[in-house]
């Protein structure tokens, strides 16, 4: 070698030298780095100067063959925290003519398969048949620490046609183990063809197998929290389908080996692709997994509250409905109910809500509102999102109460007469219970009768002794009925 190398890369090139770049003298030291490059020759096991790098190479920096015959270098940490960020392309000299002029290279126009088995004859078409020297298979490189421990150099047996080279698949797996490799041609200066990707398989001219994503059948747009369920299938027309592969970025869980792996959960506003790759008995994939894209779209919540109340006939109530922001969200909630009763009307307060808030829903029954319970439906509506809070209306039916004289006068230790009616609505049978509150000290009350069902009249009898007060007071009659109540007032004059 051209310098002494310790933390070096080496990489072979399809024509079977190896490059030896970087490393130093000293492990991790930029003073005694080793620029210059050296190619080995295995054949005559002899270096050769393959010119200098730029930039120190040492520990934790790579090199790789790439598919057009250069090598990719990049890397370097020589101490901790410091870390080389240049990289740099090295061109071998058989890419170049003696005068410097991109030499011609032969070009690969297509494979028979893009799967080699062992020992199995596949065919590469290329225009420049005659002039081919050599088929090659690199392994593709995997380098850590200064060693590419997966990179491989096989050559293949073959003979040319017209535009056509009948090659030999390696013979085993201990000569090229199963996986994908660069396929170089080379022609008779030497100078390699662009690499077509290839895959060495346990199986010649295995056909890869197809999954299907049976649900959903498309696209979906759900909103966070919501989940979607997943079912597949493969097939494989030259043998068997022997594992599933599921990727589900953003969802929960996040993959599956099962076929049909059932619901998964999205939690974060976004667009994902799930992915479902099959792989068959030879170890083949299906090259064209299928894919769904599932929209997650920022959402919200809606409740209600109470979740019941109860109104007499012609009167009014209100409930609040209340939008809560998921992550993200900021549209515009209009607001709606369904199922009031005929001759009820409601209106929100405010009509829509923006991002986040509360609404005030106003039910206003009337005279003619038949009593029952009544279901109401809330809906709110932003775009393609709708949520809904379930509410229920009690309609009482109700009574009205009438009271008859309006003001009575007595002298004190006699008494007064007063007439209530009770006058049922619609739908109305309860019964009325009556009470009497303004009495002056030392007056008594009696109803009779005490309470009436459905409809019908009380008398009201106020009697006042000797030392009853004197004056006028304001007496309020009610009468009551469940939750409905009524009240009269009238006065009482005690001389």
């Amino acid at each position: 070698m051209l310098q002494p190398r310790i933390e070096m890369n080496a990489t072979i090139l399809p024509n079977g030298r190896v490059l030896a770049i970087g490393g130093s003298l000293n492990d991790e030291d930029t003073t005694t780095a080793s620029l210059k490059a050296d190619l080995y020759d295995p054949g005559s096991n002899t270096f050769g100067p393959a010119g200098a790098e730029v930039y120190a190479r040492l520990y934790h920096s790579v090199s790789l063959l790439l598919p057009d015959g250069t090598v990719w270098v990049a890397g370097g940490n020589p101490q901790r925290g410091t870390y080389e960020l240049h990289m740099e392309i090295y061109s071998p000299a058989y890419l170049l003519n003696p005068d410097g002029s991109p030499a011609t290279r032969p070009t690969i126009t297509g494979t028979f398969s893009s799967v080699i088995g062992y020992g199995s004859a596949f065919q590469v078409q290329t225009p420049d048949a005659a002039n081919i020297s050599s088929v090659v298979l690199m392994r593709n490189g995997a380098v850590t620490h200064a060693f590419d421990m997966d990179q491989r150099y096989v050559g293949l047996s073959f003979t040319a046609g017209t535009g056509v080279l009948n090659v030999t698949g390696p013979p085993n797996g201990n000569i090229a183990p199963p996986g994908y490799y660069m396929l170089f041609i080379l022609n008779s200066a030497g100078v390699p063809s662009v690499a077509t990707m290839v895959q060495v398989s346990l199986a010649a001219n295995d056909v890869p197998p197809t999954g299907t994503i049976t649900n959903p059948a498309s696209n979906v747009t759900i909103s966070t929290g919501q989940s979607v369920t997943y079912s597949g299938t493969g097939n494989d027309p030259d043998g068997t389908i022997s594992a599933y592969s599921w990727s589900f970025p953003g969802g929960n869980p996040s993959s599956s080996n099962l076929a049909n792996p059932g619901s998964v959960t999205y939690a974060t506003p976004g667009t994902y692709v799930t992915t479902f790759t099959v792989t068959d008995n030879a170890g083949l994939t299906d090259p064209n997994p299928p894919t769904r894209t599932i929209t997650v779209q920022p959402d919200f919540s809606l409740s209600a509250s109470p979740s019941s109340q109860t109104v007499a006939q012609g009167g009014g109530t209100s409930f609040t409905a209340t939008v809560t922001a998921g992550t993200s969200f900021s549209g515009t909630v209009s607001l709606s109910v369904s199922g009031l009763p005929a001759g009820a009307s409601a209106s929100f307060n405010p009509a829509s809500i923006s991002t986040a808030g509360s609404s005030t829903l106003n039910v206003t029954t009337g005279s003619s509102t038949a009593p029952g319970s009544y279901p109401l439906t809330i809906t709110a509506t932003s775009g393609a999102l709708t949520h809904t809070a379930n509410v229920t209306l009690v309609v009482s039916a109700d009574f009205s109460l009438a009271v008859t004289p309006s003001s009575a006068t007595v002298s004190r230790g006699s008494s007064a007469n007063y007439t209530l009616t009770i006058t049922p609505g619609p739908g109305f049978n309860g019964t009325v219970s009556f009470s009497v509150s303004g009495l002056p000290r030392r007056a008594n009350t009696s109803f009779s009768p005490s309470s009436i069902t459905t409809s019908g009249s009380s008398t009201l009898t106020v009697s006042t002794m000797r030392k009853t007060p004197t004056g006028t007071f304001t007496l309020t009659i009610s009468a009551t009925s469940g939750g409905l109540k009524h009240t009269w007032q009238v006065t009482l004059t005690v001389q």
